[in-house]
Order: structure tokens, then C-alpha cells, then sequence
């Protein structure tokens, strides 16, 4: 009996979409190669909202994980660094919460 290919959601952050975009496209690319599908992408202003992506996609049944998608890029103050740390800790909580898989695809502090 042939294994079924693992089955991927993208959540993706539309902050800096310049990069974010192209991460996409390569992400997906890469999911190809390695006969993944994904029949789910799903969009969100910023990588603070990731959690809220990847809780409406990571209870359906037809998925087997998540991957986050976004660029934090480093200001003046340490908000960057909120940012990162509040939506990373929601994103391990959610995993260990739904019992899949959620990896970070991040560019940032």
C-alpha cells in the first residue's frame, strides 16, 4: 500500500510582502519537489496574526501541519522582538494543542 504524501497548509504573512512572496513561491516549489501537497494556503496581514491562520487550519481534518511563512524586520525599539516571541509561544501552543506539527518559516530577530 503506497504511503499518502503529507498534506501542508501555508500560512503566510502579507507584512513585507516583497519577501514574504517570494518565500511563498519557493515554499511552494519545494513542497512540489518533495511531493507534498498543499491544498491550503492562507493569508494574513502580519506574522503577529499567524496564530490566527493556523488555528482556522490546523483543526482540519485533511491536514497533517502547518507552515508559517513571514518576514519580522528589526526596528528602532524592541518590537520586533514582542512580535516574534508572542506569535512564536501562540504558534507552540497551538501545535502541542492540535497535536500536528507547526513549523516556523521566519525571517526576522
Amino acid at each position: 500500500m503506497p504511503e499518502q504524501p503529507v498534506r501542508l497548509a501555508l500560512v503566510v504573512a502579507e507584512f513585507n510582502y516583497d519577501i514574504t512572496r517570494l518565500m511563498e513561491e519557493k515554499a511552494l516549489s519545494h513542497a512540489k519537489f518533495l511531493d507534498v501537497e498543499v491544498p491550503v494556503v492562507f493569508h494574513v496581514p502580519g506574522f503577529y496574526d499567524a496564530p490566527f491562520g493556523v488555528a482556522q487550519v490546523i483543526r482540519l481534518d485533511f491536514i497533517d501541519a502547518v507552515a508559517v511563512i513571514g518576514a519580522v524586520i528589526q526596528g528602532q525599539t524592541k518590537h520586533d522582538e514582542l512580535v516574534a516571541n508572542q506569535a512564536a509561544r501562540a504558534l507552540v501552543d497551538l501545535s502541542l494543542q492540535y497535536g500536528k506539527p507547526v513549523t516556523l518559516g521566519i525571517i526576522g530577530p
